[in-house]
């Protein structure tokens, strides 16, 4: 009898040393599956942060070698007219000229139309005569852009077509869009229009109130 408990206890004892096992087997695999989730989603947003600081220091190395450039005088601009003029011409006035170069082709049209809208709020707070504001579209025919500025909200800014050159800027290489103030053919305060860039897009209108009020 004895013997026959000594067996049953032994028997047990192994199957609760299987089943621990098993369970510890299990829990190391399940740990070693998270821990391959974790390193995992870690690469990706290491992978992703990595990109977007290239494209942030790409975005202010554009913005910085735009900066101070003057501006080619024979370079043609297409109103909507149709009359073609240089930009000797446009920019011949002694005030200031802000400068909105758009591409939809960068993929940002949320971009394009909050820059739309602190320009409007610029232009209401700002006199003309302290600072023109211009609007140079790309990959735009003549005819698209003739309604996009008879939209009433963008009446007020003249329009203009370059060509695939836009003002011969650095800047203008890349499918981007960006801002820029022009005072006497020269650029100055570069500003790309990018989706990290967003936040810092209202206090750089709001120093332009500031500035030319």
């Amino acid at each position: 009898m004895k013997k026959q408990n000594f067996l049953s206890l032994t028997t047990i004892s192994w199957v609760i040393m299987v089943v621990c096992l098993m369970f510890l087997f299990l829990q190391r695999r399940s740990l070693q599956g998270t821990i391959f989730e974790i390193t995992t989603m870690c690469n990706h947003e290491k992978q992703h942060l990595e990109a977007k600081n290239v494209v942030l220091q790409s975005n202010l190395i554009l913005a910085k070698r735009s900066t101070g450039k003057v501006i080619n005088g024979e370079i043609l601009l297409t109103n909507v007219r149709n009359e073609k003029h240089t930009t000797n011409k446009i920019f011949a006035r002694e005030t200031p000229f802000l400068v909105f170069r758009y591409s939809e082709t960068g993929g940002c049209s949320p971009c394009v139309n909050a820059t739309f809208e602190h320009l409007r709020r610029l232009r209401n707070s700002v006199c003309s005569n302290k600072l023109q504001i211009i609007v140079i579209p790309h990959n735009m025919t003549l005819r698209q852009m003739m309604v996009e500025s008879s939209l009433s909200v963008n009446s007020q800014f003249a329009f203009y077509l370059a060509d695939e050159i836009g003002l011969g800027l650095p800047v203008d290489n890349e499918f981007v869009s960006y801002l820029t103030i022009v005072d006497r053919h020269k650029t100055s305060n570069v500003f790309v229009v990018d989706r990290m860039f967003m936040p810092l897009l209202e206090g750089y209108i709001n120093i332009l109130i500031e500035n030319y009020n």
